[in-house]
């Protein structure tokens, strides 16, 4: 599964981070949604106000939220922050984006309050151009949705950044978990489709990965070197994965390529190869690096999403496994 494959949904488990919204609402005194990229909520609003809540029933006020939202989240993943400003009703809204790489995935939104009159420190823009008035409404109507306004809670600048930049570090570390997550399952899925057969397997390939296996010396083949003939039946999985280098390949997906059963290719692999199909392609990833960071001045993150990983931290990781230090490191120690 690549990143194309990536959205908030696959990343968060929406139920509890509902209920996380909730509480962080409840603490910060602010109203939370959730949006994806596009704008469209993907979690139910915490603590939403009467007054935001009246906007959004109108059709018309309420496609100008979901441009605010969607133009604010974009706005914060430019620029690498959480982003405050005025909404078309001139309150105050907050987007703290969510991304995984360079891929924006959605944002955070959090806000509906007034910052107070006095506060000469506050830096906020208007996002839109549209100012949604409340003059169309009139009489009692429009005295109701004045009253609720003026209901908004004040908060002072300096403490809407302390809230953004919490809430920005929650979602950060959430995001890191899960992706880190994510990264590990995808790592031993072909122990989930191979049951029994693979117990031998797994211990070998459970001690790989603390104890670093010698290098095989690869046979060339066309030009590239491939570590088996072409003969081989794994030899499309190899030649797969040298040729889709930025991609985040399984060991099921590569024994459907190679017309064979999981749990057979697996066994088969670790006969040809003497190491298992996700040692090979991290050793093979690890080995590409090397080359990209000796090379290139491209930065780690850049070099680990060209070679499929989700999360820096992880390349890191095996990168370290496999040579005992850093990439980093690695790169400062060739120079």
């Amino acid at each position: 599964m690549g990143k194309q494959d990536l959205d908030l949904r696959a990343l968060l488990d929406i139920p509890l981070w509902e209920a996380v919204q909730d509480q962080l609402a409840k603490l910060t005194n602010t109203a939370i949604i959730t949006i994806d990229f596009k704008g469209n909520p993907i979690t139910k609003h915490s603590c939403r106000t009467d007054f935001c809540s009246v906007i959004r029933e109108n059709p018309v006020s309420r496609k100008r939220c979901f441009r605010c939202d969607a133009l604010a989240g974009l706005e914060a993943v430019r620029l690498g922050r959480p982003y405050i400003y005025l909404c078309h009703c001139g309150i105050v809204d907050v987007a703290v984006p969510v991304s995984v790489g360079d891929r924006y995935l959605g944002a955070v939104m959090f806000g509906e309050v007034r910052i107070p009159n006095g506060d000469t420190g506050a830096k906020v823009e208007r996002l839109v151009s549209e100012i949604s008035s409340f003059n169309d409404k009139s009489g009692a109507a429009r005295q109701d949705l004045l009253e609720m306004y003026e209901r908004l809670p004040e908060m002072e600048y300096e403490r809407i950044v302390a809230i953004a930049d919490t809430i920005n570090a929650i979602v950060q570390y959430i995001v890191d978990r899960a992706l880190s997550r994510r990264s590990e399952a995808m790592s031993y899925e072909y122990l989930l489709h191979s049951g029994a057969e693979l117990s031998g397997v797994q211990q070998a390939g459970m001690q790989e990965l603390s104890t670093p296996v010698p290098e095989i010396e690869p046979a060339p083949s066309g030009g590239r070197t491939l570590a088996v003939p072409k003969t081989s039946p794994v030899y499309p999985a190899l030649d797969y994965v040298d040729s889709h280098r930025r991609e985040s390949v399984t060991m099921s997906d590569m024994a459907r390529l190679c017309h064979l059963s999981p749990s057979y290719f697996s066994r088969l692999f670790c006969r040809e190869l003497g190491e298992n199909f996700i040692t090979y392609v991290n050793r093979q990833k690890v080995q590409w690096a090397k080359e990209m960071l000796r090379g290139t001045n491209d930065s780690v993150s850049h070099i680990a999403s060209e070679l499929g990983f989700m999360d820096s931290s992880y390349f890191i990781n095996v990168f370290k496994r496999f040579e005992g230090i850093t990439p980093l490191a690695y790169r400062q120690h060739k120079y």
